[in-house]
């Protein structure tokens, strides 16, 4: 069976569905998936599925000239008339927040079958797009399975794993869809602590004085470790500044990384000692490769991307609801975050709310 799996989103969410595209590939064979990602992932879903056809969508999250949707269009059209010409026996959506664009990619192959998640988007739909979906949906007879409630495991997961148990036709258990990685060569641990301080997003960061506070505290655990700083291309003066606060605090022995491409950080990553993080990126790193870790959480969409652990060797701080905004870094203070720390380290971490 040939699937077509569109997954048109950034590194994190990427990371997220490993799983199910991975138990895809062990059922159906790694070759007959063909795998539409964002340009920026699509080194490391080759590299994680070196057998797999991975097609690269060169999509933008900031205009710059041109409207954006425009800018899209023109890009994406190489890719859209690869599709075109794509058939396959099933497509299958494992994006549930569906913009046109993403609407019209997963539709342009020829499939016998259609499945996809309901689109969030419609919740608080534009005037024209039920119409749009609607329309689609019928006419391609696709299986909309509806979005799944709060459970055990976060909802995106579950959503991927409603979509394979369709495709599947059986039900595919919790333990089969964790996302999962494998790094591109044996892993040699080392005697390193790994902070990626930075997410997409800066209300999901924790303050750089906090960070030196707890590492201050943690200086006996660390011992002689070096401590590396790891941050997007696009972050690197945030992060000098971020050093020099560490450095001012007393922190020592530390050294900053140089982007690199996301097959080597994901070997770095694995071979850490320890990583401590936020919600971003090296967050669902660390769980898909089962590497011990700190992940502070801002608490934003909770129950939807985390917590969750395959090994138990990570530990997610998750605030209690009903803060207000932006208090949870009041919440999780220094003291906390080195404890959760120690935690990782003597135990090798669990799932926990803060």
């Amino acid at each position: 069976m040939r699937v077509f799996i569109l997954k048109p989103d950034a590194i994190g969410d990427f990371i997220l569905s490993t799983g199910c595209i991975r138990l895809l590939a062990r059922e159906l064979g790694e070759d007959n998936l063909i795998i539409a990602v964002r340009a920026d992932v699509a080194p490391l879903a080759k590299n994680q599925f070196p057998a797999a056809e991975v097609i690269p969508l060169p999509l933008r999250e900031k205009r710059r000239v041109l409207n954006l949707a425009t800018v899209n269009v023109i890009h994406c059209l190489p890719a859209w008339i690869r599709l075109l010409r794509l058939h396959v026996d099933a497509a299958v959506c494992l994006r549930s927040m569906r913009a046109y664009l993403h609407t019209i990619t997963f539709y342009l192959p020829r499939a016998q079958r259609r499945i996809a998640c309901e689109n969030l988007l419609l919740t608080h739909p534009r005037v024209r797009r039920p119409a749009v979906e609607g329309f689609a949906s019928r006419f391609f007879k696709t299986t909309l399975i509806p979005y799944p409630a709060k459970g055990i495991l976060p909802t995106d997961i579950e959503a991927n794993r409603l979509v394979a148990s369709e495709l599947l036709q059986r039900d595919v258990t919790a333990d089969k869809i964790l996302p999962s990685l494998k790094p591109p060569r044996r892993v040699i641990p080392k005697n390193r602590w790994l902070l990626c301080p930075f997410s997409s997003t800066k209300s999901k960061d924790y303050p750089a004085e906090f960070w030196a506070q707890a590492l201050q505290d943690l200086t006996p655990e660390r011992g002689d470790a070096t401590l590396h700083l790891a941050a997007g291309p696009a972050q690197s003066e945030r992060l000098q500044n971020f050093a020099r606060t560490l450095e001012a605090a007393g922190l020592k022995n530390m050294a900053i990384d140089p982007p690199v491409p996301l097959p080597d950080f994901l070997q770095a990553t694995a071979e850490a000692r320890l990583v401590l993080t936020v919600d971003t990126a090296a967050a669902h790193m660390v769980c898909a490769l089962g590497t011990p870790a700190l992940i502070v959480s801002a608490g934003q969409h909770p129950g939807v991307y985390a917590p969750y652990s395959k090994n138990g060797r990570q530990t997610w701080l998750i605030p209690p609801p009903n803060l207000p905004k932006g208090e949870w870094r009041k919440y999780f203070t220094p003291e906390k975050m080195a404890a959760s720390a120690r935690h990782v380290l003597s135990t090798g971490g669990e799932n926990f709310l803060g």
